[in-house]
């Protein structure tokens, strides 16, 4: 493998893991030789690319790659990132798409992009809230907080369940654990009658904002046959972006091999 590629697989880990990182770290997790990573990490920290603690003697991103990230941060927030994906998602498609962000225990329209088939009954512009619970959008959003803080959030009595809704918190939480494996949710005739949702959710490390991707079409056009294939699109689209921001969840997720 070329010194290029280790040093990728390197800063890739070290996303990863969210932590400074030793040699030993290192060659346990790429399983190459300590020699080989030694000089790996050497050079990055010569060219800049890596610092190394004088005390742990463990390396961290060096000003290089800091300098870049700041410039990446500046230049491209998680919502507009987010809305380049929804574009290619809506084109490929064909269906309406929005990006959302969870505000308290509702998730909030951020934007909403028109797709050329499958006309809604009803469709819901920037700036429009709907209990997170009550949606597949909301549920995605909803996922990436651990299960204390959801049951602390959100109202108990789910008065706005319908459809395919959970309708107690004990059935939120199974369906939280779902999404959080497969990386996506889905809805029917919930929230807005008669229309069908497919969402996932990226989380902002910086800001700690939670943020939805997702397509809604009319119910009866959500089939078993093509539900999965537009679920994997949508979760792909969240995986993008969660990746480029560095997002553990995505970051875990690609490691996995789950999105093959």
């Amino acid at each position: 493998m070329s010194t290029l590629a280790n040093a990728r697989d390197v800063l890739r880990l070290m996303a990863r893991l969210q932590r400074d990182l030793t040699v030993t770290d290192v060659a346990g997790a790429l399983d190459l030789p300590k020699s080989s990573v030694s000089r790996t990490l050497s050079m990055m920290a010569e060219y800049g690319f890596l610092d190394r603690d004088p005390m742990s003697r463990a390396y961290r991103p060096g000003e290089l790659v800091m300098e870049a990230s700041y410039h990446f941060r500046v230049s491209r927030s998680t919502a507009s990132l987010l809305e380049e994906e929804l574009a290619r998602l809506v084109t490929d498609i064909g269906y309406t798409g929005y990006v959302d962000v969870l505000d308290g225990a509702e998730s909030l329209v951020l934007h909403m992009r028109i797709g050329t088939v499958g006309a809604l009954q009803a469709y819901t512009p920037a700036g429009t809230r709907a209990p997170a619970y009550a949606s597949s959008m909301g549920r995605a959003l909803l996922s990436r907080l651990d299960d204390a803080q959801v049951l602390r959030l959100v109202d108990p009595r789910l008065e706005q369940s319908t459809g395919t809704a959970p309708r107690t918190p004990g059935e939120l939480v199974s369906c939280l654990a779902r999404v959080r494996a497969d990386g996506w949710e889905s809805s029917r005739g919930e929230y807005v009658p008669n229309v069908a949702g497919i969402s996932a959710a990226v989380l902002d490390g910086d800001t700690g904002q939670v943020f939805g991707i997702g397509i809604a079409l009319p119910a009866p056009e959500l089939r078993d046959e093509n539900e999965a294939r537009f679920g994997r699109a949508v979760r792909d689209a969240a995986l993008r972006v969660g990746k480029r921001i560095g997002d553990p969840y995505w970051l875990r997720y690609a490691e996995s091999g789950a999105a093959r």
